[in-house]
């Protein structure tokens, strides 16, 4: 887990104000949530300039770039403190990072006629490289004859395996059982294969007539060493009933790596990059919508996918499929036993709901390999409750707050607000309550009333609050901490606050006595500012926006449950409506809510 994550002279961070206390967990969906202009775009930098041996960031992405500045990046991976700087780098040996972001870029193209120069922009999307280097193919890498030879006498007992060199998963497959082979380069684990095969050298007569007499036995000692039993398992797929026939594999294998290792190796990476490619162009084909015949080609020695002009195709289909390119790229990368840092810098806030359901699906589905420790890193400043009402189960998520909101939750408050909640519509008593304390107590309204003696002794529950106006007072007191920057205050009475006050505007804003009592029977705040306006009230949008706050917040369910209200809060552009809502006040008047 990574657990500490500090960021100096990199982009917006200096050196104040630049460390982080996380829990950045392997295998979760880790969503890093912080408004636009914290330093997200920063966090992502600084990782994509981690280059061997240092870190190398551009002089246009130092802090105010200063090109004096000493840029450096440190971690903490399980316990151990890591860092990276222009001298040195210890994350990279540990943890491989790589950046999905936006691709998108503007290009111009300037003519000149008549001594006259006229210049077109025009978006593109960068091309994605796929591969660096694609494997070279490699030609006669399996001769039957002369694998007969190199057995000796009997050697025609081993069946031919042209075949099986033809299929490229098995040839992707060999590339794995490498450090297997090279344990029996021992005289201890050579011994054993030498055994075998003098056994089945003292054997006279036919081909068939010296498998018919090959035993079991003869493979005893070698069915128990451990890597003979790994190599089994890798290669359990095109193996045989007998183990005969997983023996004439693995000295076919091994004699193979002994004597054309290189030219085995490269086979068996070839074979996974034909496998590769043919699995990305499928996959690029079944989420390309447009009128494009994409697919990705060689450069040079590099596979690349190339997109068309932003104008050519639709903002999802562009933002989806550069995604995706860049996801099974990194995919592709992924090497057993790894850990690797994936950063998503902000992908998910521009896709559409169709596209966020295909990213998420892709996501999920590289977490089940447990071959790699990933660490997926979204950054975003969207509401967290955006990534739930898709593909990624709630146990996978594991939400952070880059900017820390000391904003608590009074328990006195959310108990009040889940008691409401759990009120029983269906019963007529529970009803009336409900009914009375939403009117009174969690909207405005001029008037008071005393619903205390039904409220029930509990902990946490205060009953005053359901009389007169002990609960605006309470409200009252957190709108102004709030508003005096203080380091706590209860959102969820600043956000029962933001309604009182937009119900009383719009609720002043009346000259006839009907409409204001019209107005304050309309049941959802939504509702009564359709109702000002269909009866001429100007609304302000702003009202609209602070609603999605407010209204969130004053639905809780469980009193151990926190909403995203106390993070949207702490916004400086909320804050700022907020601010004006009131008419920028210094100090908040109870006149102001009732």
């Amino acid at each position: 887990m990574i657990t500490y994550l500090k960021i100096e002279n990199i982009k917006g961070f200096s050196t104040t104000n630049n460390s982080f206390n996380l829990e950045i967990k392997p295998q979760k969906i880790n969503i890093l949530v912080a408004p636009n202009g914290f330093g997200k775009s920063s966090i992502s930098i600084a990782f994509n300039s981690l280059i061997r041996g240092k870190i190398k960031v551009e002089e246009n992405n130092l802090h105010q770039k200063n090109n004096t500045l000493v840029p450096s990046l440190s971690l903490t991976l399980d316990g151990i403190n890591l860092i990276a700087n222009p001298t040195t780098n210890t994350i990279s040996s540990k943890l491989t990072c790589c950046t999905i972001n936006n691709r998108l870029k503007v290009q111009t193209i300037s003519k000149t006629y008549n001594g006259y120069t006229t210049t077109k922009g025009f978006l593109s999307i960068d091309s994605v490289p796929i591969v660096d280097s694609i494997p070279e193919k490699v030609s006669e890498l399996y001769r039957y004859s002369d694998v007969k030879s190199n057995f000796g006498i009997n050697g025609k007992v081993l069946p031919n395996l042209s075949d099986l060199f033809s299929k490229k998963s098995f040839l992707e497959n060999i590339q794995n059982g490498f450090d297997i082979f090279e344990k029996f380069e021992t005289i201890k684990r050579s011994t054993l294969i030498d055994d075998v095969k003098a056994k089945i050298k003292d054997i006279n007569g036919s081909k068939e007539v010296i498998i018919s007499r090959i035993l079991d036995a003869f493979f005893t000692d070698l069915e128990n060493d451990d890597f003979y039993k790994n190599f089994g398992e890798l290669f359990n797929d095109v193996l045989g009933e007998s183990l005969f026939e997983k023996f004439s594999l693995f000295y076919q294998l091994r004699f193979l790596y002994k004597s054309k290792k290189e030219n085995l190796l490269k086979a068996s990476r070839r074979a996974s990059y034909d496998i590769f490619k043919e699995k990305f162009d499928l996959n690029i084909q079944h989420i390309n919508t447009t009128w494009k015949d994409l697919k990705s080609k060689k450069e040079g020695n590099a596979l690349i996918i190339e997109f068309p002009h932003a104008d050519e195709v639709s903002n999802g289909q562009r933002d989806i499929l550069t995604f995706i390119a860049q996801l099974i790229k990194f995919q592709s990368n992924l090497k057993r036993g790894k850990k690797y840092l994936l950063i998503i810098d902000e992908v998910f806030d521009y896709l559409d709901d169709a596209n966020v359901i295909a990213a998420q699906y892709y996501i999920s589905n590289l977490l089940k390999d447990e071959n790699y420790e990933i660490y997926p890193i979204i950054f975003t400043h969207l509401d967290p409750k955006y990534f739930r009402n898709y593909i990624f189960k709630p146990s996978l998520l594991n939400v952070q707050y880059l900017k820390k909101v000391n904003a608590v939750g009074s328990e006195s408050m959310k108990n009040f607000i889940t008691y409401r909640e759990g009120l029983d519509k269906n019963n007529t008593r529970e009803k009336s309550l409900y009914d009375d304390l939403s009117k009174y107590f969690f909207h405005y309204c001029p008037n008071t009333i005393d619903r205390s003696a039904d409220i029930p002794i509990r902990p946490n529950l205060k009953k005053t609050w359901a009389k007169d106006t002990y609960l605006k007072e309470y409200v009252l007191d957190e709108l102004n901490k709030y508003f005096s920057a203080a380091i706590q205050y209860d959102p969820y009475a600043v956000s029962l606050g933001i309604r009182y006050r937009i119900e009383k505007v719009m609720y002043d804003s009346f000259a006839d006595s009907n409409e204001k009592e019209e107005f304050i029977n309309t049941h959802q705040t939504d509702k009564k500012l359709k109702y000002a306006e269909e009866h001429s009230a100007l609304v302000p949008d702003a009202y609209y926006y602070l609603s999605a706050i407010h209204n969130e917040a004053e639905h809780l369910k469980q009193p151990n449950e926190e909403k995203a209200c106390v993070y949207k809060l702490n916004h400086p552009v909320i804050r700022n409506i907020i601010l004006e809502l009131f008419d920028n006040s210094n100090s908040i008047t109870i006149n102001m809510i009732h």
